[in-house]
């Protein structure tokens, strides 16, 4: 054990009156191990630190400063299993000293072998963090190995990069970060590919660029292993043609083809088949999409699409109990942090917005038609912005020289969006 660090042990136990025995009592740890940690014949774990340090009534982290030593072995390279937990436990409470020396000892390893090690177990500590939620704990690590790791094209330098995309994909840094995960595509695993191609595809469905959903949608397909992926890509090409100019049969036949994968895949299909009806213009199939989805507890995705049906349909007493019987999933999503419900909640003030206006409260609908073109428009997502647009038009006879002003200022450009609501 570190001497400074038995020395601030050996004072405490002088303070408290304590002995090993009493040491062993308060902290939990068998009074054989305390005995061989301090005579150095056992190594001090950063449990049994932490453990000593709550006995001794001290706050967690008080004598980190002195366990860094403690993570390097005779060799004075570093210990896989003492630093590896050292680091994330610094990591994830923001010991950033502590951190900055371990990762500084790390980077400074004059061996290319052994730094290429302590760089992996670097990338294994930023994997752990990614996985348990830990996000913004996790991204500097990986910019560390993007920038140190010897070997520029390894798997984890790559997935790294996979990484930084995923999280920052409905950011500003999106495109940025989309160019170098495409340029080290082919140095991830299979597995990584796949994902790869999963989260562009569903990040350009959440901007409403078709095109690109299509591109990579059909990329997935060739390459898919992953039952559900393979599913996805099929799923999200039939989002992608309905928007692009392709018939309702190609569309049903791709849903056809997914629904056969498996039962989710079935289930999911069912309800499809009524969106592609709907989108295609046949609005009477609201009913029977309704009735399908009304027990799931996913019917707040298909509010807006029955909601917008029934308005157009001219049925305002059907739309008004729609929106009475669901209030408390329409409250959900207005309060949701989830990008994809927010989205669908733009969609149900949209058509909210057109049920006011066919009520004749037309100042109060456009008003609404044009705050929810200003949110669409300020987040990137130009479909709806285009619709909001149309349908304000629909109704410009009745635009007030103030509403008229604020539909006006809509029109005028801005920087680029991005995604944050």
């Amino acid at each position: 054990m570190n001497q400074i660090l038995l020395y601030e042990f050996q004072n405490l136990l002088i303070n408290k009156s304590w002995n090993k025995a009493d040491l062993a009592k308060h902290s939990g740890i068998h009074f054989s191990d305390i005995s061989r940690i301090f005579n150095n014949k056992k190594p001090l774990s950063l449990h049994y630190l932490d453990a000593i340090t709550k006995a001794f009534c001290l706050p967690e982290g008080t004598f980190y400063s002195y366990y860094t030593q403690l993570c390097f072995n005779q060799n004075r390279y570093l210990d896989k299993r003492r630093s590896v937990a050292f680091i994330y436990k610094c990591a994830i409470n923001g010991y950033k000293n502590e951190l900055h020396f371990m990762i500084s000892v790390m980077l400074e390893e004059k061996s290319k072998t052994i730094r290429t090690k302590n760089l992996q177990n670097l990338f294994q500590i930023a994997e752990q963090l990614f996985t348990e939620g830990k996000e913004s704990e996790a991204v500097p690590l990986y910019d560390i190995i993007i920038n140190n790791m010897p070997d520029s094209l390894s798997e984890e330098v790559a997935i790294s990069y996979f990484r930084k995309y995923y999280l920052n994909r409905l950011t500003e840094d999106g495109p940025s970060t989309l160019v170098h995960v495409l340029d080290y595509l082919s140095y991830m695993p299979e597995e990584f590919q796949e994902l790869t191609f999963l989260w562009i595809m569903a990040t350009y469905y959440m901007l409403k660029q078709w095109d690109k959903v299509l591109h990579y949608a059909n990329r997935l397909e060739k390459i898919a292993k992953i039952e559900d992926h393979y599913g996805k890509a099929l799923l999200y090409q039939g989002f992608a043609l309905t928007r692009l100019g392709s018939s309702l049969d190609e569309v049903l036949d791709l849903i056809n083809r997914y629904g056969k994968i498996n039962e989710y895949f079935a289930e999911i299909a069912i309800g499809n088949r009524f969106v592609a009806l709907i989108d295609f213009g046949q609005l009477h199939y609201a009913d029977e999409y309704y009735n399908w989805l009304k027990t799931r507890d996913d019917v707040h995705v298909g509010l807006p699409r029955i909601l917008e049906s029934y308005v157009k349909l001219g049925r305002i007493e059907n739309a008004k109990e729609l929106i009475k019987h669901h209030e408390k999933e329409i409250n959900e999503m207005a309060i949701s942090s989830n990008l994809f419900t927010q989205q669908l909640y733009f969609d149900y003030c949209f058509a909210l917005s057109l049920l006011k206006c066919e009520e004749r409260s037309f100042i109060e609908g456009l008003n609404d038609l044009i705050e929810v073109a200003n949110k669409v428009k300020n987040v990137g997502i130009f479909e709806k912005f285009k619709q909001c647009l149309l349908a304000i038009w629909h109704y410009k006879e009745y635009l007030t020289p103030e509403l008229e002003e604020k539909y006006l200022h809509l029109l005028r450009p801005n920087k680029i969006p991005h995604f944050n609501f």
